[in-house]
């Protein structure tokens, strides 16, 4: 690819970006993505005995899927 049809597709792309419709899409999705960041943090806590407790920073033997090194090798 040439040069100069990089330069013009990126210019295209970059155009799409710049619609009232893209934009109002990226607000969404930035509000979209603060809630899911919200339930996550309320989902986080659980119960011990009366007192509230985090799963992220509850310290575990075992590796489960509600830790953050789940996947990790």
């Amino acid at each position: 690819m040439s040069t100069d049809a990089y330069n013009r597709r990126m210019q295209e792309e970059l155009a799409e970006f710049n619609t009232p419709s893209a934009r109002y899409q990226q607000q969404l999705d930035q509000w979209w993505q603060s809630q899911r960041a919200l339930d996550e943090e309320f989902d986080d806590y659980y119960m011990v005995g009366g007192f509230q407790e985090r799963w992220s920073e509850t310290s575990s033997f075992t590796k489960g899927r509600r830790d953050r090194d789940w996947r990790v090798k």
